[in-house]
């Protein structure tokens, strides 16, 4: 990755894939950067949409870190930051 991406130790990836949008990744991806800011993590972790990731049965789909998330909700996604990034923080 670039320069501008060596300062951030997690990533959460959100498909924005048609099927995605239209189970909500546009929400989900703004929920998981409003998570991650209000856990003290901006400095430190990045949201990036992705094109389809060919997972679109299960939309909307996240892959934080190793772990793909398929039919992710909004509810979620305290709990996903809190395990799977906050652990490795």
């Amino acid at each position: 990755m670039g320069k501008e991406y060596d300062k951030y130790c997690h990533f959460v990836f959100v498909c924005n894939g048609k099927d995605c949008c239209k189970s909500g990744a546009k929400d989900i991806q703004k929920q998981f950067s409003k998570e991650l800011k209000e856990k003290g993590l901006k400095a430190s972790a990045r949201v990036i949409k992705t094109k389809c990731t060919g997972r679109c049965k299960e939309a909307p789909v996240a892959i934080v870190g190793q772990h793909w998330l398929t039919r992710v909700k909004e509810n979620q996604i305290p709990a996903i930051v809190d395990g799977l990034v906050l652990q490795k923080a």
